[in-house]
């Protein structure tokens, strides 16, 4: 070959790749392995027409290369504070780029907080979360504030019906005018309309704590001389900041209490930032410490924490919807990616261990898919069935939120080793992605503070017999996902005898480790998470008799079922002396 040739070859003119890049699907509802086949099957199991969700969601999937790139344009440029004008006065200006509110006005005009609030279909929470998991990994984490917004919708609505026969001077909170603010408030939190769409912020956290808001709450709430209660405060880690109302817990007179606050839409001083949080990952997000300096709020319940609930159950569901979004997209790029690249003669899906590290990226991705939309149907069940009694909404809330986060960011890592060296570089996208998933285990209460939650929930009553046997339950398909009584028996998996029989081993050593669980308490938050998932794996496998379920139910219950650890309390003491 003469020189020229070979500088040609080489040369950096020459538009060609390294290796083909994975292709960003088409349409991600149509193209996913489980997708349709799980909206189908709820929708057929309680004998509803799944046409029109099917339709709305091919629809959304079609957008996904154009989410992708304004996700991309979010991940570059950051948002920034402008705390100053030309002139030396405090402004307090926060800058974003065109596609964050690109990204917020699709999320108004698809509805995705709206769906789940009107009564447009009777599967709307099924609906509502696959759009959301179709969303959440391409969001440029506008996700974050949906949560948030879906939160303080949900609280306001549950507030108003609360009053909604309360007459003047009945009661110290709700007025007509009180009922005007929320009104207007719910209305604009879940608009399809940009111009009117509010988001919502959650100001929780404080100096002193996150999750222990009880005791770390320092904000005050002071009536002024005209009668307007004012907040006085710092809050320490406030996520969305360009929202246009938030949440917030503040200590009024006696009380924790909840408030509504109007942000304004001008720097007056009553809400300074101090500064945006330089974080891991999640950098597309605004998040700031505020000093709040009077700012008008309006009293919601003066028991805060117990009307926080609603909305922390909604939060940590979104939680979920991200773990899973974020793995689904991965294992998508994974699968693609595996059949362009070569090695060692052959394309790399063909190598017996990278064709293992596939599988277990599916099989984990399918797990949290299943186990997301059954607590979507789960907490927002209509009424008790013999199935699904309200303390399995409350364990699982909590233990599906830690569960779906620790796989998540676990399993992430895997998948962006199956890129190799991309998956290391920054301008692959690989990395982001796992940075901003790594806020998962944090966010709405850490793995800890869940777990023991978890233990303390387990405590009350029959919830620890409950929640086990809702598990042992929708495996042996006597209910389906959402603890629904489907009509016809499910056949017998001959397949499934194996995972059967695992999972039902597991749950009894499950029940013997929750019994001293002061020190393993995640393990056994861990556990149940994981009998869920399998629970629900095995249940779609019954339902569907299609083989890859089958094979996905087997091997997570030889991969995904955690191992649950018997720890002598003396081993912790001793080794931290």
């Amino acid at each position: 070959m003469s020189v020229p040739k070979l500088r040609l070859l080489f040369s950096s003119s020459r538009k060609l790749h390294y290796v083909s890049p994975p292709k960003i699907p088409e349409n991600a509802f149509v193209s996913d392995s489980i997708l349709p086949r799980l909206v189908t099957a709820i929708h057929e199991q309680r004998n509803i027409c799944p046409l029109a969700v099917h339709d709305d969601l091919e629809k959304f999937g079609l957008q996904y290369r154009k989410l992708n790139k304004l996700a991309s344009d979010c991940e570059m440029y950051h948002p920034k504070l402008q705390r100053l004008d030309g002139w030396g006065g405090r402004i307090d200006r926060l800058v974003t780029c065109d596609s964050w509110k690109q990204l917020h006005d699709i999320a108004s005009t698809e509805k995705l907080i709206r769906i789940g609030h009107e009564n447009c279909h009777e599967l709307k929470e099924v609906w509502q979360c696959v759009k959301l998991i179709l969303f959440s990994a391409v969001s440029g984490m506008v996700s974050c504030p949906l949560a948030m917004t879906d939160g303080a919708a949900t609280t306001l609505i549950k507030l108003l019906k609360l009053h909604e026969n309360c007459k003047p001077g009945e009661c110290s909170v709700c007025s007509e005018e009180w009922k005007s603010k929320v009104s207007e408030a719910i209305s604009n939190l879940t608009s399809p309309s940009p111009d009117n769409f509010w988001t919502s912020g959650q100001w929780m956290t404080e100096r002193a704590g996150g999750s222990d808001v009880t005791r770390a709450t320092q904000t005050q709430a002071l009536k002024d001389e005209d009668g307007v209660i004012r907040l006085y405060g710092n809050k320490f880690y406030t996520s969305a900041i360009d929202c246009q109302v938030s949440l917030a817990l503040a200590r009024y007179e006696k009380n924790l209490s909840l408030f509504l606050v109007r942000l304004p839409q001008e720097y007056d001083g009553t809400v300074q930032i101090e500064r945006l949080k330089d974080k891991l990952g999640t950098k597309q997000l605004p998040t700031a410490e505020l000093t709040l300096n009077g700012v008008p709020a309006l009293l919601l319940a003066e028991k805060g924490i117990a009307n926080i609930v609603p909305m922390l159950q909604v939060t940590r569901l979104y939680n979920a919807i991200a773990a899973t979004s974020y793995l689904r997209h991965v294992t998508a790029l994974a699968h693609d990616y595996a059949q362009s690249r070569s090695a060692f003669g052959t394309t790399i899906n063909n190598l017996p261990l990278h064709k293992m590290s596939l599988a277990k990226l599916e099989t984990f991705t399918r797990a949290l898919i299943l186990q997301t939309v059954d607590l979507s149907l789960i907490i927002n069940a209509k009424v008790e069935t013999p199935s699904l009694s309200s303390g399995v909404s409350r364990v699982l809330s909590a233990v599906v939120k830690v569960h779906t986060a620790q796989v998540a960011v676990t399993t992430l890592r895997e998948g962006l080793e199956s890129f190799g060296g991309a998956g290391y570089m920054e301008d692959t996208g690989l990395p982001g992605l796992f940075r901003d998933a790594c806020v998962l285990p944090v966010w709405e209460g850490t793995s800890d503070v869940l777990s023991m939650e978890t233990m303390r929930a387990l405590s009350r009553g029959t919830a620890q017999a409950d929640v086990l046997r809702y598990i042992r339950e929708l495996a042996m398909g006597w209910c389906v996902l959402g603890g629904h009584q489907y009509s016809e028996e499910l056949e017998e998996c001959e397949k499934l005898e194996i995972p059967l029989l695992e999972l039902s081993q597991y749950l009894t050593e499950l029940e013997i480790a929750s019994e001293n669980s002061q020190y393993t308490g995640r393990s056994v938050a861990m556990g149940i998470g994981a009998a869920h998932a399998a629970a629900a794996l095995i249940s779609f496998a019954r339902y569907s008799h299609n083989s890859s379920d089958v094979a996905a139910a087997r091997l997570w219950c030889k991969l995904g079922l955690t191992p649950l650890n018997r720890i002598d309390p003396q081993d912790i003491s001793d080794v931290l002396l």
